[in-house]
């Protein structure tokens, strides 16, 4: 979902190259978004179930942002309108494109294969590509070639990609507009943020607290794993906080305020893991 409204003015820049126009051209422009209606299901996949094949088939980022789903809807309108199947397919491979090269990726072989492809250039609220795809949708109602954007759009895309390839850390994952985070594990984690231009802050963060039950840790991990929970948790660090087990990904150290790592809490006595949410236990396990 590098955000929907990315997806929306792209959707409309190839209707104005496909020969539509004012309202439908609009329209049309809704097909780039549409595969992002999964998003909904994305509420009901962090409990337990996540880690069900077909629950992974129908999460966000699942059977809608595949190459069978964009290839099987495009066929299925080919009979009715041949020019209409081919701006659909051109905006749904568009569309996982663009997912492709913001963090998290896609999985776009499902159902036969799982495995997730992330160039995790940026993030999905990347101010430049928010407003290049801005430009990209507005060509039409201006008269300017929708090409010259798209080129635009595709360029910054390049030059992310350059300057991404020639920092030279390893796992690097977008945390801003021009910011990465990275994390290395031994007997503790190093977290560090570094710019576009190579300008680096790190900081060391222990695994656990002291006195951490191995068992406890285990068993926390076991419920964590395989889950689409396991994306936001993928350094993990424990510590006992006001009667609880607390459950951080180290990078949330450097980036507290970054709404792509929370926290959880595991609760010994019923064996339950949960995250607070407006005060509330949303059990996650």
């Amino acid at each position: 979902m590098a955000a929907a409204f990315i997806h929306y003015f792209l959707g409309v820049g190839i209707a104005y190259l496909c020969g539509f126009e004012g309202l439908e051209a609009l329209l049309v422009g809704l097909l780039g978004a549409i595969q992002d209606i999964d998003f909904v299901l994305i509420f009901f996949q962090i409990r337990r179930r996540s880690r069900s094949r077909v629950s992974q088939l129908f999460t966000h980022r699942g059977i809608t942002h595949t190459l069978v789903f964009a290839l099987g809807v495009s066929a299925a309108v080919l009979v009715v309108n041949p020019v209409f199947s081919l701006v659909i397919l051109i905006g749904f491979v568009l569309h996982i494109f663009t997912d492709y090269v913001t963090a998290w990726g896609v999985s776009p072989f499902l159902p036969f294969s799982d495995k997730r492809y992330s160039l995790g250039l940026m993030t999905i609220f990347d101010i430049p590509l928010t407003l290049l795809s801005l430009a990209v949708g507005a060509s039409g109602f201006v008269s300017v070639n929708p090409l010259v954007p798209f080129a635009a759009f595709f360029g910054y895309i390049g030059v992310r990609y350059v300057l991404r390839i020639r920092l030279p850390y390893q796992n690097l994952e977008p945390m801003g507009n021009f910011t990465y985070v990275f994390c290395t594990s031994g007997s503790h984690y190093t977290v560090g943020k570094v710019d576009i231009l190579g300008r680096t802050h790190t900081i060391e963060v222990p695994q656990m607290s002291p006195g951490m039950d191995a068992e406890v840790i285990e068993k926390i991990s076991a419920k964590t794993q395989g889950g689409m929970i396991s994306h936001f948790m993928e350094y993990p660090v424990y510590s006992r906080e006001n009667g609880h087990v607390t459950i951080r990904d180290a990078r949330s150290y450097l980036f507290p305020r970054s709404s792509r790592l929370f926290t959880l809490y595991y609760d010994e006595g019923q064996d339950r893991l949960y995250m607070m949410t407006a005060g509330r236990k949303i059990p996650v396990s």
